[in-house]
């Protein structure tokens, strides 16, 4: 009877420690709840290209929208709706001096406001532009297009002894076509030369001088060149020899250049 008495009192005493342990243990803390932190990028709408504006084009309204933009990411030099509001109708009628892509924000200082030509507004400062004639058989077969690098070739018939000859020497290397006939680089429907029209160069005018007492001389050539081998950065270089030239009876070389 006693062992029993004991069991029962070693058990309830057991059972007394581990309730009391279990009160005064802290309680455990709660797990916090992922707390979503969402970022709010402020935005505003730039003004750019709805589709490619080619060099020389007019800009209408059709040719500009509105895009959703980052407010932070925005180009310093885009125009922002929330500065100018009006941006659209004041960009429309002017002419762009360089090519500008679908999407590219746009940036006033690559138009040009002028009631000039546009063959005026498009030509770099301290340029000129001059027309030559010439024919499809002496333009690589009409696929010179404006915006390309060329040679300018003079053929020319010379004197000699044994009768007249025709010689063939290149006046200038690396020269931009600005316009075929009419159609500059933003005007690109007719894609080839035409038979017995004009090609427009963009020279300096050194260069104009010769281009135009050449072509009182003799034939003038256009040899067109690969794109990888015309650099818009070449330098001029000149050409040994030159074109010699007679007036009032007094022979005179002016000198080609590159």
């Amino acid at each position: 009877m006693k062992i029993a008495r004991f069991a029962i009192l070693g058990v309830s005493l057991g059972a007394g420690l581990l309730v009391a342990r279990m009160v005064m243990s802290p309680a455990p803390e709660p797990v916090a709840e992922p707390v979503m932190v969402t970022e709010t990028v402020e935005k505003d709408e730039v003004l750019t290209a709805s589709q490619d504006i080619g060099l020389g084009q007019v800009v209408n309204p059709d040719d500009l929208s509105w895009t959703s933009w980052p407010r932070e990411l925005a180009p310093a030099t885009a125009i922002l709706r929330s500065q100018r509001p009006d941006a659209m109708a004041e960009m429309a009628g002017r002419i762009a001096k360089a090519p500008l892509y679908q999407g590219e924000p746009l940036r006033e200082e690559r138009l040009i406001n002028s009631d000039r030509g546009f063959m005026s507004t498009i030509l770099p400062k301290g340029k000129r532009a001059i027309a030559v004639s010439v024919e499809a058989l002496t333009a690589a077969g009409g696929f010179i297009l404006p915006g390309d690098k060329v040679d300018v070739i003079l053929t020319r018939q010379t004197a000699a002894r044994s009768g007249n000859t025709f010689t063939s020497e290149t006046i200038l290397q690396n020269v931009r076509v600005l316009a075929i006939d009419t159609t500059t680089a933003g005007e690109q429907d007719e894609k080839a030369l035409p038979p017995g029209q004009t090609a427009t160069l963009e020279l300096e005018p050194t260069q104009a001088e010769v281009v135009a007492q050449a072509s009182q001389l003799g034939t003038i050539a256009l040899v067109l060149r690969s794109a990888q081998d015309s650099a818009d950065d070449a330098e001029p270089a000149v050409i040994g020899g030159g074109v010699n030239f007679v007036k009032f009876g007094v022979a005179s070389q002016i000198q080609t250049q590159r």
